[in-house]
């Protein structure tokens, strides 16, 4: 090869090889991370389970978690989203990752009907795995306050019924960051939130 040839070609094949290893870093870097972005940090609360035992959010650190806010008089599409959840539960239960790695929270509009006894009859009913849920209540106005903190609006339209927004699940992150806000009811996707619990898991 001609020298000339050969001290132009040398600087050239060592400015490829160095991009085409940055190019694989950058690459690689960008596969490990979540797909999922943070939509905010999930707020802190204490409310009260079934048993009368008070939980704290940083109880769920280190878990994924799937959070609905509902009421059990709900005519519609608070029992179908918990139905669809109970449905995740099994699946879940199977891969060995309920309760132990996910943990799932339900929080009640309505303190004056839900007693921890209407609470824990909607949890037999749904067929709801208590060692893997949370079933909370807390002063009415208190649990309204926090549903605006997580973004959900609701309002008591009297005799047992609240009206609020239909994206009122919560997909949050061992770190306690809300990562998804999904639609309850019908348009609840299963497989969806299961591809996204499996994302958060390897993150």
């Amino acid at each position: 090869m001609n020298p000339k040839l050969r001290s132009y070609l040398f600087p050239c094949l060592l400015a490829v090889l160095f991009l085409g290893i940055a190019v694989y870093i950058l690459v690689g870097s960008l596969g490990s991370a979540s797909s999922i972005p943070v939509v905010q940090a999930a707020p802190n609360f204490e409310l009260t389970n079934v048993d009368g035992q008070q939980i704290k959010a940083s109880d769920n650190a280190g878990k994924v978690v799937l959070m609905e806010f509902m009421f059990t008089s709900c005519p519609d599409i608070c029992p179908v989203t918990t139905y669809k959840m109970v449905q995740l539960q099994e699946k879940l239960k199977q891969q060995g990752l309920f309760g132990d790695k996910v943990r799932f929270v339900a929080v009640t509009f309505d303190p004056e009907r839900d007693t921890p006894e209407a609470l824990q009859k909607y949890a037999e009913r749904m067929g709801m795995d208590m060692s893997g849920w949370h079933v909370l209540r807390g002063e009415e106005a208190a649990t309204k306050e926090l549903a605006a903190q997580y973004g959900i609006n609701v309002v008591n339209m009297g005799d047992g019924q609240f009206v609020h927004n239909v994206t009122s699940l919560q997909l949050i992150d061992p770190n306690q960051q809300i990562r998804r806000v999904y639609e309850m009811g019908d348009g609840m996707n299963n497989e969806e939130v299961l591809q996204d619990i499996a994302l958060l898991l390897d993150e």
